[in-house]
């Protein structure tokens, strides 16, 4: 019983490390409207700064949890986060035009990969089956929080005051993630490998069950990637006329909306998958968010209050499937290999996803005859593009075999 007390104490550390951490994440994204102007940005170009985030994401989450195989991930958590605020001061002192901010968004989304890969294989050996669907929501729960909070103040400082200081309170943030982490970590920085460490090792040669999760996972990610890109922008241009809301409120709103549905869609989908198993689980969430990408680039003529519930509901459903994702892959693989294969899966689907950002944006230059982000831009065609990831999604998901999501690799 201590025991397991102790993992949920362990988890709720690791909860709030994940919300301050994550306060970089989106704070170039919450400011994206303004810094288009300011720094005279085409549509391809603001995409392809958040791509950059997204590629250093993906190369760094392969490393960390490869090398998870090997080094104690603690080890691996801690350097990342001290990554992480360093490379969130540079952003905030240096950043300025396209170039300096591809870079260290660039820093900041490697700082994030590094996080990301060992917290998905502490949480995988603290819980087993049963509770882990839910511990590994809690986790992801706290990145989305973090997100939200990271979209809000730098929306919110963007429109009261000014970008640079809310890069800065974004910053400061990240020093106390780092020292959650800390807490939660620094007992078992010199634990040894609880396994036999296994060197060879034939990505290739996984069971068909992983392979189709990895390529649900890498659909997943094309959606969601787009998604998180674009939609504050979506938003912010669609309701500004609509809603009578002050610049902060309406930041505020629109984080709500896309992350903190992100803490309860995780946590949700977790229970459900814990209880009803994991397949059914992807399947609904698959679909249902493939639904809601084809959608939404004909409600800008709507009610800003259905905007809002439709947004909500897409957020809630592109979102909840990642953490039963995560958790049937641990499920159905090894840990002395676990490390490599949640690492092909990430250089896999994060790197296809990476560029999401940019081809959406590059779709919007098109379709738009490269005029100028407006209250009439169509978004038809670029949320479609997301539409079609939904449901390659959907199919992979119906491909999965239930029983094998219970065996080892």
């Amino acid at each position: 019983m201590s025991k397991v007390k102790l993992n949920w104490n362990w988890l709720y550390l690791l909860f709030f490390g994940r919300v301050l951490t994550a306060a970089t994440f989106f704070m170039y994204v919450g400011s994206m409207s303004f810094l288009i102007q300011e720094w005279n940005l085409s549509a391809t170009n603001a995409g392809i700064i958040q791509t950059g985030l997204v590629v250093g994401f993906a190369i760094a989450l392969y490393l960390s949890s490869y090398y998870s195989d090997f080094i104690n991930p603690n080890k691996i958590l801690l350097f990342s986060a001290v990554t992480n605020s360093i490379g969130a001061f540079l952003f905030y002192y240096y950043a300025n035009d396209f170039l300096t901010a591809l870079i260290f968004n660039t820093i900041l989304g490697a700082a994030a990969g590094g996080i990301y890969g060992p917290s998905m294989i502490l949480v995988s050996e603290k819980f087993s089956r049963g509770n882990k669907g839910f511990a590994m929501g809690m986790m992801l729960g706290g990145q989305s929080l973090g997100y939200a909070v990271s979209l809000s103040v730098s929306f919110i400082f963007s429109n009261f005051y000014n970008y640079h200081t809310g890069f800065l309170v974004c910053a400061v943030l990240t020093i106390f993630g780092f020292i959650s982490f800390y807490t939660c970590s620094y007992k078992e920085m010199s634990k040894g490998l609880g396994f036999k460490v296994l060197k060879k090792f034939t990505i290739t040669k996984q069971s068909e069950q992983n392979k189709n999760l990895v390529k649900g996972y890498t659909a997943h990610c094309i959606e969601l990637f787009g998604m998180w890109a674009w939609m504050p922008v979506f938003l912010s241009l669609v309701l500004i006329g609509k809603t009578g809301l002050s610049p902060i409120i309406l930041g505020l709103v629109i984080s709500i909306t896309l992350h903190i549905t992100g803490v309860f869609a995780n946590m949700i989908s977790g229970v459900f998958s814990d209880k009803f198993g994991s397949k059914n689980v992807l399947i609904i969430f698959a679909f249902i968010s493939s639904i809601f990408s084809f959608l939404m680039g004909w409600i800008p003529s709507l009610s800003w209050l259905i905007i809002l519930l439709i947004s909500f509901l897409y957020s809630f459903f592109t979102i909840g499937d990642s953490g039963v994702l995560t958790a049937a892959l641990t499920d159905s693989t090894n840990r002395n290999v676990l490390g490599r294969s949640l690492a092909y899966r990430s250089i896999i689907g994060i790197g296809f996803g990476s560029i999401t950002p940019g081809i959406f944006g590059f779709i919007l230059d098109v379709s738009n005859n490269h005029e100028p982000l407006s209250q009439q831009t169509n978004w038809i065609y670029a949320f479609s593009f997301l539409g079609l990831a939904g449901l390659y999604a959907f199919y992979y998901a119906t491909k999965l075999n239930r029983r094998a999501l219970s065996r080892s690799l």
